[in-house]
């Protein structure tokens, strides 16, 4: 399937799973807004995934749960009802995530015995690594990460082992721990003052903390990211700025665009 676009129109919305037009509330806009993300960014196919997915037996003293969105490792898995991969919460925009909201995600995901979790409402999005070797029922039993695999990498171990060792939360010591080794890096190889290599760390995090907030946390500034917008850049738009006398290397754009954001607030 090619990139996902929302549609819209005359109050209805059209949900990619469940193929029909649904009522456009705001919990749904952002829900599907959120598919297409897990689609277009993750690489996660429409076809192993499902929404309003109640886990719970259809019997008579047992209270209906219905996850969000539900996204499964391969077709075997989803079709028989096995465990599924990830477990997603969606919010509308203006409602905050609260710490309610954690511990209902964590409901489904502990049911669906889902690796990890995420919560989300268009402005903020909280990923979860799930370790099953705990009760799924514990609080401990979910550390908040930096993201998700990719789809094309859900079979890594190596690659999702990582993934869930990347936490959200950095002590002081690892924080200094790492901004000296930055910092060393930077001077060494470019031959900077102490004080210069400085300054090219406080532009680096600078811009990391731009892009991530203009992607409202649901999307990482990695390398990797990094190399794909300066690709699109050199191949797309640095031609043009050329011939209008403009002609700057992506690092120094993504800089100036970021000291306009910081001088505008």
């Amino acid at each position: 399937m090619g990139t996902l676009e929302i549609r819209k129109s005359n109050g209805k919305i059209y949900s990619f799973i469940r193929q029909k037009d649904l009522v456009c509330t705001p919990e749904e806009e952002v829900r599907q807004n959120f598919i297409c993300k897990l689609v277009n960014d993750f690489g996660y196919p429409i076809e192993l995934m499902a929404e309003e997915y109640s886990p719970d037996l259809k019997t008579r003293g047992v209270r209906s749960t219905r996850a969000d969105i539900v996204i499964y490792e391969n077709e075997e898995k989803k079709n028989n009802d096995y465990n599924a991969f990830i477990v997603v919460e969606c919010k509308a925009e203006e409602v905050k995530i609260r710490l309610e909201d954690f511990y209902q995600g964590a409901e489904y995901a502990a049911k669906l015995r889902a690796q990890f979790l995420i919560l989300h409402n268009s402005k903020e999005t909280h990923f979860y690594a799930v370790d099953m070797e705990k009760a799924p029922n514990k609080r401990d039993a979910f550390t908040q990460i930096v993201t998700i695999p990719h789809y094309d990498d859900i079979l890594d171990k190596k690659k999702i082992d990582a993934i869930k060792k990347q936490t959200k939360a950095f002590t002081r010591e690892e924080f200094t721990k790492m901004l000296r080794t930055c910092h060393n890096i930077i001077r060494n190889n470019d031959k900077l003052s102490p004080e210069a290599a400085f300054d090219e760390i406080s532009k680096i995090l600078f811009m990391k903390i731009r892009y991530e907030r203009d992607k409202n946390g649901s999307e990482v500034f990695t390398l990797k990211k990094y190399k794909q917008l300066e690709e699109d850049y050199e191949k797309y738009t640095r031609p043009t700025l050329k011939r209008q006398g403009v002609d700057l290397p992506y690092m120094q754009i993504m800089f100036n665009d970021t000291k306009d954001m910081i001088s505008s607030n």
